[in-house]
């Protein structure tokens, strides 16, 4: 994909010292907003890249601010290239939000299977990231939804379908290519046929490689062939393909399927290395040197400041250095040909990249309006109890308590970054198009009162809202949502419809009348409301 730049790279890379090789292999994390917490990494390590999240930059001007200052230390190196800057730009999890234009997310965009709104979506990612001085998308997320109720991916997947994730995996890397920005397909080999969340355990798929390449694989081998720049590895173990090791530690999965079998040429980073999956299985330096014998260019994070931990530099720190020691005694020999890769890659994609753009907000918000519009559907409606009808009272109820939003908002500042719930777009913008003397808005505790006393008002109609948020290491509560629905629907029978601001995947559990927007996003929250109201 680079090749024309290697020889460049390597007069580059030979001027460097070992410790700078090795630094130009990390991408590693920092918390706060001062560019300053990465100048050691940067000076005496020629840091390789950071992983930026809304810990780092809340707002495009602190964006701007934080990456003008990275490169200003950057530009002080006499031999430098740029720094990788990835973000989880990717609709479901995002940064920079509520400002940034986040669309519906990847399971809406799959229901609306209009691969060039999702083409669209992508550019708009990459020429905003681009915008604020990010130079990478840490998307699209190529995972194909083979178990539902897996708690990581969910949303972040583009549907259940291997063949129709694989047309908008590719249309996402074209879009965030005529969007001007490098993207990355995760999580290799794939993460959508697991119940585990690798932030927690090493999760395992017992699947033939023919299985795969029929499966999980397809979307992967749509985003090679449509140019993808990075594939991020996953730590989830193949059994039948590596007995040992998971995928991002695999040289049979990395080198075997990944570059020989899918023709990959562009760089694999591994998804962070502090996760649970790698953090309670091996050291850190021998999980290090493993990936990079493996087929890793890149690692992610290693030891990051994930929980605040206020050793997180020390521990970056130490493991720079020991990979210095493991090199400069030899046990390291690959370093040389992948800092190589990973500096002609940057002379490539990186360093003509522009970045600090303007950008048309109106038109972005408009691709965003049409994807969520295009996504909603009315899944069943036995009783056409949709569109509202003129004059018809109408119960509004937030099956989630207001406790389990509490970790909607990760302090890492990773995963969807969204501080007002769903269901408050939802009763905002219902509440443009019903009349507020037919209109009754209910939390979950007095939907329990009103369930008491009032309903036996006949005409009513309840819409009973319910959510859910793919967050890292931890689960959206569930519980006491999916027994308020029971509730209503065993209480009220066909005047009750389900909007569904999530995936479709709890209607195929019940019977229960259901509209789904396959998203928790502002966009669309409020299209589905549109949609009951009849206004589309």
């Amino acid at each position: 994909m680079f090749e024309r730049y290697l020889e460049q790279a390597g007069q580059l890379v030979a001027s460097w010292s070992v410790a700078e090789k090795v630094g130009q292999l990390f991408i590693l994390a920092f918390p706060g907003k001062q560019a300053e917490a990465a100048r050691i990494l940067i000076e005496q390590y020629n840091l390789g890249g950071c992983y930026l999240s809304q810990d780092n930059a809340e707002t495009f001007a602190e964006a701007r601010q934080l990456t003008q200052a990275m490169a200003r230390i950057v530009a002080q190196r006499a031999a430098h290239v740029p720094l990788l800057l990835g973000v989880d730009q990717e609709g479901a999890w995002s940064v920079l939000t509520p400002e940034s234009t986040t669309g519906p997310g990847n399971l809406a965009l799959g229901a609306a299977n209009q691969t060039e709104l999702t083409a669209a979506m992508y550019a708009v990612f990459g020429e905003q990231m681009r915008s604020a001085g990010f130079n990478c998308v840490l998307g699209p997320c190529s995972d194909v939804n083979l178990k539902p109720n897996s708690p990581i991916i969910d949303t972040r997947a583009f549907g259940e379908k291997p063949e129709q994730v694989a047309q908008h995996v590719a249309a996402a890397v074209q879009g965030g290519h005529r969007g001007g920005i490098a993207v990355c397909a995760k999580h290799f080999p794939g993460h959508g046929d697991t119940t585990g969340d690798t932030h927690r355990e090493i999760p395992v798929v017992d699947k033939s490689l023919a299985q795969l390449m029929q499966q999980d694989l397809l979307p992967f081998k749509a985003a090679v062939d449509a140019g993808v720049d990075l594939v991020m590895t996953s730590h989830i173990r193949y059994p039948q393909l590596d007995a040992t090791h998971p995928a991002t530690l695999s040289a049979a999965i990395l080198r075997g399927v990944l570059r020989e079998q899918l023709g990959f040429g562009g760089i694999v980073i591994s998804d962070s290395m502090n996760m649970g999956a790698i953090r309670r299985n091996y050291a850190p330096v021998e999980a290090a040197l493993l990936a990079f014998k493996a087929g890793i260019d890149m690692i992610m994070l290693s030891e990051e400041h994930y929980d605040h931990n206020t050793a997180y530099l020390d521990n970056q720190l130490a493991m720079l250095e020991a990979l210095v020691a493991e090199a400069r005694a030899g046990r390291f020999p690959e370093l040389d040909s992948i800092v190589s890769r990973v500096v002609a890659f940057k002379l490539a994609r990186l360093q003509p990249m522009a970045l600090y753009q303007d950008f048309d907000l109106p038109a972005h918000l408009d691709v965003e309006t049409q994807a969520a519009q295009a996504a909603v559907k009315i899944l069943r409606d036995p009783a056409q109890c949709l569109p509202l009808k003129p004059g018809q009272q109408v119960v509004v109820i937030q099956t989630t308590p207001l406790a389990d939003y509490a970790n909607l908002m990760n302090p890492r500042g990773i995963g969807p970054n969204q501080a007002v719930s769903a269901f408050d777009y939802f009763a905002a913008e219902i509440s443009l198009h019903v009349e507020a003397d037919r209109l009754l808005i209910l939390d979950h505790g007095a939907a329990q009162a009103w369930l008491l006393n009032q309903a036996s008002a006949a005409d009513a109609l309840v819409l009973a809202v319910t959510e859910n948020y793919p967050l890292p290491g931890e689960d959206f509560a569930q519980t006491a949502s999916r027994e308020l629905v029971a509730t209503l629907r065993r209480e009220l029978g066909a005047r009750l419809m389900v909007v569904g601001l999530r995936s479709g995947y709890e209607a195929l559990a019940s019977d229960v009348p259901y509209l789904c927007a396959y998203s928790s996003r502002e966009c669309s929250a409020r299209a589905a409301a549109r949609v009951c109201a009849g206004v589309l």
